[in-house]
């Protein structure tokens, strides 16, 4: 095994080691606990509850979702060969099957309180935009990967946003289906790390700046969280958990990136 596949490997493991505790910490936390479901229970008072969201959250369909998933399917065939194509179609439809299994059959939600509702750990939603965004990166020439990731980092923050602030979902939720999607492609680029030797354009730059803004973002959320506890104020509770969603997203974007490519 050459020493850039055995860093490759290393780089995976801790990706995987980094969101399961992500993944794990937000059920335990979100889940499993009363203090969190209240919390998560504030959240969902204060969002603005819909049926009807707009895009992109709106464009989930098993329809759309196959077809997008073909797409992408064919661009990874013509760029990098059927065996890619193949892999990254299977590592998506399992991450799909599995948030559904773990929401469904595994990942049972207590009634801590009387206001608690539903499981809907991990979201199904986020979930498949997170497989999706990551069969983007894989599937598309090296070089466009960087700027791709920019973009994955911006839809997962829009899908996140809204999947809080139409009531569809809890923050320990999205987190999870987060997580969920980046170790399925990790735990792929363990098994069989990454080949390509080129670099992405801008590839340091955007890494920096993903990372950089993320856990801004993060550390943010966990300040405003803080003081909506203090004040009582679901609007900012809100809030917080939007912004740590989207951090969160762009912290996978950049995970996604770096798997994608390996260490440089």
């Amino acid at each position: 095994m050459s020493g850039l596949e055995t860093g490759r490997r290393v780089r995976a493991m801790w990706s995987i080691g980094f969101w399961i505790a992500v993944g794990v910490a937000s059920y335990v936390l979100g889940v499993q606990s009363a203090l969190g479901q209240q919390a998560e229970a504030s959240v969902l008072d204060a969002a603005r509850f819909t049926t009807d969201p707009p895009a992109p959250l709106n464009l989930v369909s098993i329809q759309t979702v196959g077809i997008a998933l073909l797409v992408v399917g064919l661009l990874a065939w013509a760029v990098h060969g059927i065996r890619r194509a193949l892999a990254m179609l299977l590592i998506s439809v399992a991450a799909i099957v599995a948030s559904q299994l773990l929401k469904l059959q595994l990942l049972p939600r207590p009634e801590l309180f009387e206001l608690d509702a539903p499981n809907t750990f991990p979201s199904g939603h986020m979930t498949v935009f997170a497989v999706l965004v990551a069969a983007v990166i894989w599937a598309v020439p090296t070089g466009m990967r960087a700027v791709v990731a920019i973009a994955g980092a911006a839809l997962l923050s829009a899908v996140g946003w809204q999947l809080l602030a139409f009531g569809w979902h809890r923050p320990s939720d999205v987190l999870g289906a987060i997580a969920l999607g980046v170790v399925a492609f990790a735990t792929a680029t363990l098994i069989r790390p990454a080949t390509t030797r080129s670099t992405p354009l801008l590839y340091r730059t955007i890494r920096a700046g993903l990372g950089m803004l993320g856990w801004i973002l993060v550390a943010g959320s966990l300040a405003l969280a803080a003081f909506a506890a203090t004040q009582a104020d679901q609007d900012l509770l809100l809030d917080a958990g939007q912004f740590g969603v989207i951090g969160a997203s762009v912290l996978a974007s950049r995970s996604l990136l770096v798997l994608s490519t390996g260490p440089r």
